[in-house]
């Protein structure tokens, strides 16, 4: 779900895919036990292009960076707990 602001996703590969690329995450949201909703401010400059390349494959990023940037985001999730 999104709001005006803010995209919310629930897909860690493609947070993690964004956090590489630059993307800051604002707010993570545990309500639902089952998941975790990452929010990522829409203002940032290409957010959307970004997720539209990962969703059609164009995306392309050095495996070793985008698996550190999923290891700190679990690490974030964690913490968070």
């Amino acid at each position: 779900m999104s709001t005006h602001g803010s995209l919310d996703l629930s897909d860690l590969g493609l947070v993690s895919a964004l956090s590489c690329l630059g993307y800051a995450i604002d707010s993570l949201d545990r309500s639902d036990p089952r998941r975790v909703v990452f929010s990522l401010r829409k203002d940032q400059k290409g957010l959307d292009d970004a997720v539209k390349a990962y969703w059609d494959g164009s995306m392309r990023l050095p495996p070793a960076s985008l698996f550190t940037h999923q290891k700190l985001l679990k690490q974030r999730l964690y913490a968070a707990s």
